[in-house]
C-alpha cells in the first residue's frame, strides 16, 4: 500500500476514534449533567447545603441553600475558614474543632456534629453537618467536603420536650419531697383492681414498714368497725354524686394495736365513659386533735373534780326531753348540807375530797337508768325519766337520806354530811326544764328550813315561802347600813343567889318595809349571803361595849352572851377579830361568853375547837347552848373546849310535872356539874320550874319567868331590882 493510501487510512481511523471519543465524551458529559442535575434537585429537595474546602489553603466552598438559610451574599461571607469560624457559636466552636480534628486524623470515619451560626439578622440557625475528607497518595488530605441540613425546628423540639422532662422530673422531684416532707400520708389506689398504693408516709403512720404486700384489704381491716360504714359511704356518696371530693373522720388501728383518729380526704377520677378508674386523697393524722377536742368537750359538759356532767350537759339532757316528752319524770335537787363549813374549816382540799366522795355515793346509790349532774358547790341535781310511780320517787329520796346518816372519813375524822332534797316530778310539777328545776329548788329549800337532812316534794304552796325568802334576802343586804339592827338583852339568874350575873344579846331587826322579822327567818338567810360575818361582828361589838357600859355603872360582876354563827367561826380572823373586839371596848375576856350550837361540835372539826381552846385560854367562856337536842356523845363532850352547859327549853317546859323530863334535866345537870360546867336552864317560865331547878342545883336560868328580852335603857332596872 502507498504511503498515501496509508495516511488516509489512518486519518479515517483517527476520524473515527476522534468521532467515537467524542460520542463517548458527549455520553459522559449528558451523563453527567444528568447525575449534576439530580444531585442538584435532591439536594435542594433535601434542604441541604453542600459544603467543600480545599484543605491545604482552608478556602470553603457552599451552596447557595447556606446564603439562602442564613441570609449573606457571596460577597459579605468569602470562602476564609477564620471567616466561616467566627459565624460558629462561641459556645460550640470547640466541639466542632475537636470533631474536625479527629476525623482528619483518622479517628472517626466520618465528620458528625451539630453546631449552630449566627445568621445575618444575628438569630442563630443549628445545622446537622456531615462531611468525609479525601484523602491523596501520600496520605495528605486534598479535600474534604459534606453536607449541612437546618434543623433548627428540630433542635427547638427537642428543646422544649426537654424542658417538658425536665419540668416533669422536677414536679415529680418535688411531689416526692412534698409526700415525703408533709405529715399527711398520701395514697392512690386503682379502682378496678383495688391495688392500693400507699406512700411512705401512710405506711410509717401505720407503724407497717416491714409489710411491703399492705393492700387496700388490709386497710380496710385496720379501720375501726363503727367506722366502716360511714367512710365507705362517704367514698360511695362522692362516686354517684360527683361531688368535688369526700371527707370523713374515722379511726385506723396501729401496729401497737391502738386506735388513732385520722382525716381522710380522697377524690375519684373518671374516663370518658364517667367511669371511676382511680382514686387518690391523703390521711392527716388529727390523734392530737380529736383529743383536745375530747378534753374540751369534757370541759364543757363535765364537772372536772367530780367527773359527773355538769349545768350545760343537763340543760341539754333536759332540753331535749321537753322536745318530745314521754312518761313520767322525775327531779331530785340535792344540796350538802353545812358544806360551806366544812369546806372553810377543813380548807378547800379536804372539801374537794368531801365532794369527790359525795359523788360517788350518790352515783353508787342512785338508779342507773336516771343520770346525775353536779351544778355547782354542793348541789346535785338527779334526772329519772319513765318513773313508775310517785313512791318509787319517794323511795329513792328516803333511801338517799337514811345513806348519808352515815359519816364519811376525810383525813381520819368523821364528817356527817347529810343531805337536803328537793323533788318535783312531770308533768304535775312542771311542764319545762326552766319550771321542774325552779321548783325542785324549791322544795329543796323547804327541807333546809325543815332542819336539813330531810326531803320534800314540791307543791303549790312553796312558792310563797320562796318569795318571802328572796325578799328577806334582798333588803337583809342593805340593813347593817341602814342601822336596821338593834340587840335586845335577856338576864340570866344566879339560882341560888337570886342576883342577876349577866345578859344574853339577842339580835332583832326591824325594816321599814317588812316590819319585824323573826330571827328563825332572817339568820338562815344571812347565813346563806355570808352577811352573817359583818352582822355578827357588829353585833358582838355592840354587846361588848354594852356590858362596858353596865360595869361603868358598878355591876361589874356582870357578863355578856353572844350567839356565834358557824359562818363566822370558820373565818381565818375569828380569834383576832373577838380579841380587837375586846380591846376595842376594853372589855376583860373573863365576861364574855360565846354561846355555840351543839350541832357544831357533832361535826367534829379540830380548826374550830382549835380556835375555841385560844379564846378559852384568854379567859374567853364558851356555852353549849341548846343542849340535849344534839347527838353528841358524852366522851366526846368531856374534851371540848367549854364553860357552860345550857339546857334546851324543851326540857324545862313541862316540869315539874312530867317524870321523863324531870329525870333527863336531872341527868344533864348532874353530867354539867361532874364535868365542871356551869349549868344555865333556858325557857324558864314559872317558879315551880325554878324551885325544881334550884332544888337540884342548876346554877342559873333565863327565861320568861325573870324577864322577857328587853331594850338596852330598861338594863339597869332590872339590875336594881334583882
Amino acid at each position: 500500500m502507498d504511503r498515501i493510501n496509508l495516511i488516509a487510512l489512518f486519518s479515517i481511523i483517527f476520524a473515527l476514534v476522534v468521532a467515537l471519543g467524542l460520542l463517548v465524551l458527549r455520553y459522559h458529559l449528558k451523563r453527567l449533567h444528568i447525575n449534576e442535575e439530580r444531585f442538584q434537585i435532591s439536594t435542594k429537595g433535601s434542604g441541604a447545603a453542600i459544603w467543600d474546602t480545599l484543605v491545604p489553603s482552608g478556602m470553603y466552598y457552599v451552596s447557595d441553600r447556606w446564603y439562602e438559610l442564613m441570609g449573606y451574599t457571596r460577597v459579605e461571607v468569602d470562602g476564609r475558614q477564620d471567616v466561616w469560624e467566627l459565624l460558629v457559636h462561641p459556645d460550640d466552636l470547640a466541639e466542632v474543632r475537636r470533631r474536625r480534628r479527629e476525623h482528619l486524623e483518622g479517628r472517626t470515619p466520618y465528620f458528625n456534629t451539630e453546631y449552630r451560626m449566627r445568621k445575618k439578622d444575628g438569630d442563630y440557625i443549628w445545622f446537622s453537618v456531615r462531611g468525609k475528607a479525601t484523602p491523596a497518595a501520600d496520605g495528605r488530605h486534598l479535600r474534604f467536603a459534606g453536607s449541612m441540613i437546618d434543623i433548627t425546628e428540630k433542635k427547638l423540639y427537642e428543646l422544649r420536650l426537654q424542658m417538658s422532662y425536665d419540668e416533669l422530673k422536677a414536679s415529680e422531684e418535688n411531689y416526692r419531697h412534698l409526700i415525703d416532707a408533709v405529715n399527711d400520708g398520701i395514697w392512690e389506689m386503682d379502682y378496678k383492681k383495688q391495688v392500693l398504693h400507699p406512700s411512705p408516709r401512710l405506711i410509717d403512720m401505720l407503724g407497717c414498714r416491714d409489710q411491703p404486700d399492705f393492700d387496700m384489704i388490709r386497710l380496710f381491716q385496720r379501720i375501726h368497725p363503727d367506722d366502716r360504714r360511714k367512710l365507705k359511704l362517704a367514698a360511695l356518696r362522692h362516686i354517684k354524686q360527683k361531688t368535688d371530693y369526700f371527707q370523713v373522720e374515722y379511726r385506723l388501728r396501729q401496729e401497737s394495736g391502738r386506735y388513732n383518729w385520722y382525716l381522710g380526704r380522697g377524690k375519684a377520677l373518671f374516663n370518658e365513659q364517667g367511669e371511676v378508674y382511680r382514686l387518690a386523697g391523703s390521711n392527716t393524722d388529727i390523734h392530737k386533735m380529736k383529743k383536745v377536742q375530747e378534753e374540751l368537750h369534757f370541759l364543757a359538759y363535765y364537772d372536772s373534780l367530780s367527773g359527773l356532767p355538769n349545768r350545760l350537759y343537763m340543760l341539754e339532757d333536759l332540753d331535749r326531753f321537753f322536745r318530745d316528752p314521754a312518761g313520767q319524770a322525775a327531779i331530785f335537787f340535792i344540796d350538802m348540807d353545812n358544806f360551806k363549813f366544812i369546806n372553810d374549816t377543813l380548807g378547800h382540799k379536804s372539801g374537794d375530797k368531801l365532794i369527790r366522795q359525795v359523788s360517788q355515793k350518790l352515783t353508787t346509790l342512785l338508779p342507773l337508768k336516771g343520770r346525775l349532774y353536779r351544778l355547782a358547790g354542793d348541789e346535785f341535781v338527779y334526772f329519772i325519766r319513765n318513773v313508775e310511780s310517785k313512791e318509787a320517787v319517794l323511795s329513792i329520796a328516803d333511801n338517799l337520806i337514811r345513806a348519808f346518816k352515815q359519816p364519811l372519813q376525810i383525813n381520819s375524822s368523821n364528817i356527817y354530811a347529810t343531805v337536803s332534797i328537793g323533788v318535783a316530778c312531770y308533768p304535775e310539777d312542771g311542764e319545762d326544764t326552766e319550771e321542774l328545776l325552779k321548783n325542785a329548788d324549791v322544795a329543796m329549800y323547804r327541807s333546809k328550813k325543815a332542819g336539813k337532812g330531810v326531803y320534800t316534794i314540791f307543791d303549790r304552796t312553796m312558792h310563797s315561802a320562796l318569795a318571802e325568802r328572796m325578799n328577806i334576802d334582798k333588803h337583809l343586804r342593805n340593813a347593817l347600813d341602814q342601822n336596821e339592827f338593834l340587840l335586845q338583852y335577856q338576864p340570866q339568874m344566879n339560882v341560888q343567889t337570886g342576883r342577876i350575873i349577866g345578859f344574853e344579846a339577842l339580835l332583832r331587826w326591824h325594816n321599814p318595809e317588812l316590819g319585824r322579822v323573826s330571827p328563825l327567818l332572817f339568820i338562815p338567810v344571812a347565813e346563806d349571803s355570808r352577811t352573817i360575818i359583818s352582822i355578827g361582828e357588829w353585833a358582838m361589838t355592840t354587846a361588848c361595849a354594852f356590858m362596858r357600859g353596865i360595869h361603868e355603872r358598878g355591876y361589874r360582876e356582870c357578863r355578856i352572851s353572844v350567839n356565834i354563827s358557824v359562818i363566822q367561826m370558820v373565818q381565818e380572823d375569828f380569834v383576832s377579830m373577838v380579841l380587837d373586839i375586846l380591846n376595842h371596848t376594853e372589855l376583860a375576856p373573863q365576861y364574855l361568853e360565846l354561846e355555840i350550837t351543839e350541832s357544831i361540835f357533832m361535826e367534829s372539826y379540830e380548826p374550830i375547837i382549835d380556835k375555841l381552846e385560844t379564846l378559852r385560854s384568854l379567859g374567853v367562856r364558851i356555852a353549849l347552848d341548846d343542849f340535849g337536842t344534839g347527838y353528841s356523845s358524852l366522851s366526846y363532850l368531856k374534851q371540848l373546849p367549854i364553860s357552860t352547859l345550857k339546857i334546851d327549853k324543851g326540857f324545862i317546859d313541862n316540869l315539874p310535872e312530867e317524870d321523863k323530863n324531870r329525870s333527863l334535866t336531872e341527868a344533864m345537870i348532874e353530867i354539867g356539874h361532874k364535868m365542871g360546867l356551869e349549868v344555865v336552864a333556858e325557857g324558864v317560865e314559872s317558879n315551880q320550874q325554878l324551885m325544881y331547878l334550884r332544888e337540884h342545883g342548876c346554877d342559873l336560868i333565863q327565861g320568861y319567868f325573870l324577864s322577857k328580852p328587853v331594850d338596852e335603857d330598861e338594863v339597869e332596872g332590872l339590875l336594881v331590882r334583882y
